[in-house]
Formats: C-alpha cells, sequence, structure tokens
C-alpha cells in the first residue's frame, strides 16, 4: 500500500481547519468578541505552511512535519479539553455551534494525527528494509 503524500495531505488539512474557523466565525457575525470561534484557522495557518515547507525544501521535511503533528496533537487536547468543559453547559444555538466547532477541530485532528503515526511507522520500515 502507497503511504499518502503527507506534505500534501498536511495542506489538505490545514486548509480544512483554516475554512472551519472562517465558518464558525462567520456564524458568530464575524464579531471581534467571538474571534475565538477561528481558532482552527489558527492551526490550519502554520500546518499549511509547514506542509509547503515540506514540499519545497526535502532536507527539513522530517523536521516540520514531526512540528505538524505536534500541532495537530495539541488540537485534539484543546479540541476535547473544551468539548468537555462545553457539555456542562446550559444548551443554546450558539453553544451547539461552539461545541460543534470543538468537536471538529478535534476530529480533523485527531485524523491527520493518525495519517501521520502511519506515515512515520511506513518510513521507519521503508529505512529498516533498505539497510
Amino acid at each position: 500500500m502507497n503511504a499518502p503524500n503527507m506534505p500534501r495531505l498536511s495542506v489538505l488539512f490545514g486548509a480544512l481547519l483554516i475554512i472551519q474557523g472562517i465558518i464558525f466565525w462567520g456564524l458568530t457575525g464575524f464579531e471581534g468578541a467571538r474571534f475565538t470561534a477561528a481558532i482552527p484557522a489558527f492551526f490550519g495557518v502554520p500546518i499549511t505552511v509547514f506542509g509547503f515547507v515540506a514540499m519545497l525544501a526535502p532536507a527539513v521535511r522530517k523536521h516540520v512535519m514531526h512540528l505538524n503533528v505536534l500541532l495537530a496533537l495539541l488540537g485534539v487536547a484543546g479540541g476535547v479539553v473544551m468539548l468537555i468543559k462545553g457539555l456542562g453547559s446550559e444548551p443554546s444555538p450558539e453553544k451547539l455551534n461552539k461545541l460543534l466547532d470543538q468537536g471538529i477541530l478535534a476530529v480533523l485532528c485527531l485524523v491527520f494525527v493518525i495519517f501521520c503515526v502511519k506515515s512515520f511507522i511506513a518510513s521507519r520500515a521503508n529505512r529498516s528494509a533498505a539497510t
């Protein structure tokens, strides 16, 4: 089975997080006080940039991909923690959007982490097989 091109996958997941941040911030009416709805974009921008760096500079690919998986792990942790904290609050349409935003952030980042781990394992196996 061919491993996915992780730099391209980084750009894809980063773009999805950016779009998510813009959509959920837009649902708040782009209010400055509710800018936290755009937090997924704060994860998406560096993941996307590091994906492009990995494509353009193969010498640093390993390092930037490790940074990407670290960012994604932080996204999973932050999304899950905030989702759990929000579950105890009173239900409202605004709270539902917030919970959905945090849940999607956690799921997207988790899926990306899984792809990264599989890629890291495949890369190590390929190196071992080559020696």
